[in-house]
């Protein structure tokens, strides 16, 4: 009993030796639940704006109210002039207004739907959605299906004097008709080709992490780095040895990931999709790469190499637009989201994937990207002069 106690003191003493470890044990835990709870506590809402012309626009304030009074929905007001009138061009600055992020959907009508319902029909109301984002579709076609059914009950109806009570009662009480259009996506889009994408990027920045941080470290304890050091290289050359052999590994795991994510997706996948991922992908890697080893530098044995993971990874997960949208942060939780570089992995992937836009369109991500890898670079250097390694 008495080695006992003496083992589990011996353990507490170490412990609290190494304030690093006193904090991992206490505080991560607790800030990245903070985080998550201010995450979490903005539900996700979809803006949805009523586009109408003619006789159409005396029911769209009612349509709007309905809208408002929907737990996740804001409504949002384009800037479309009102004298505009020709189809064509309503549809291509609604279909500009999506690609802005000005809305997640439009619904469009105007007087040949009081002419359809008149005439007996269903009417037709036309619903441009976003549709890059299954959930937010979702939410969209709820709330205005469930607008459109308050709409189909206020619409005049002509009832003719030769009808009687009964038939007045069944006057044209069909459900109106919505036609969806999609700028993106369709109806076919699963949630899972939502989530799919940005799943390469999170391997590959985690497991690439990992490997540099972990392996590195062991490097510096058996003592190999010393031993390189006192060999007439420099710390630069001996730092792009180990990229470039940490690279090859990296890029056939990055091979693996992207080629099963092509065979689970729903969606056709072009060439040049595939290639401008592959890019975003390589960027990853190197960022990843620098960052472990400037992690390793850091710590001072392969334990506190390990308790910069969760630090590393964690907020990584939650807060770089791989499960909650960076839409419902705070505006100062949206600036530590940029800060991440799985962030704008993440948007960039998704708009190549999922929206189709050229891979140009995210040169804002792909700066930042090529930047954080300078700095990881320079803090590389820095560590490395400080450590002496």
């Amino acid at each position: 009993m008495n080695t006992i106690r003496w083992v589990a003191w011996r353990v507490m003493k170490e412990i609290l030796r190494d304030r690093r470890t006193v904090a991992f044990f206490f505080l991560i835990p607790v800030i990245v639940m903070s985080l998550v709870y201010l995450v979490l506590a903005h539900d996700e809402t979809v803006r949805v704006a009523v586009v109408a012309r003619g006789l159409a626009r005396l029911y769209t304030y009612d349509l709007e109210r309905t809208l408002e009074n929907e737990k996740d929905v804001t409504l949002a007001l384009l800037d479309i002039p009102d004298e505009e009138r020709d189809p064509a061009r309503l549809t291509e600055l609604i279909r500009q207004a999506l690609e802005k992020g000005e809305a997640d959907g439009v619904l469009f009508f105007d007087e040949a739907l009081l002419n359809e319902r008149f005439n007996g029909e269903q009417g037709t109301m036309r619903l441009f959605l976003e549709g890059s984002r299954p959930t937010r579709t979702a939410l969209v076609g709820s709330a205005v299906a469930s607008a459109a059914d308050d709409l189909a009950a206020s619409l005049p109806v002509v009832i003719d004097q030769n009808c009687s009570a009964e038939c007045a009662n069944s006057v044209n009480v069909k459900p109106l008709n919505i036609e969806k259009e999609y700028l993106h996506g369709s109806d076919d889009l699963r949630t899972i080709d939502f989530f799919l994408p940005v799943l390469v990027p999170f391997f590959v920045f985690f497991l690439t992490f990992i490997i540099s941080d972990i392996t590195f470290q062991r490097e510096r304890a058996r003592g190999t780095l010393d031993r390189l050091l006192i060999a007439p290289v420099g710390l630069g050359q001996i730092v792009l040895g180990y990229i470039a052999g940490f690279f090859i590994f990296a890029l056939m795991q990055a091979s693996v990931v992207m080629g099963y994510l092509l065979a689970l997706l729903g969606f056709p996948v072009s060439a040049a999709q595939v290639a401008q991922l592959a890019l975003i992908m390589l960027l990853m890697m190197l960022v990843a790469l620098l960052l472990g080893l400037v992690v390793s530098f850091a710590a001072r044995n392969e334990f506190q190499a390990i308790q910069f993971v969760p630090l590393v990874i964690l907020p990584q997960v939650f807060f770089s637009d791989l499960i909650w949208s960076i839409e419902t942060f705070p505006d100062w939780l949206r600036w530590f989201a940029y800060v991440l570089p799985l962030t704008h992995a993440n948007m960039a992937t998704r708009g190549v994937l999922l929206r189709g836009d050229p891979l140009w369109m995210y040169w804002p991500n792909l700066a930042a990207l090529a930047a954080m890898f300078i700095f990881c670079l320079g803090a590389l250097a820095l560590v490395g002069k400080r450590r002496g390694a």
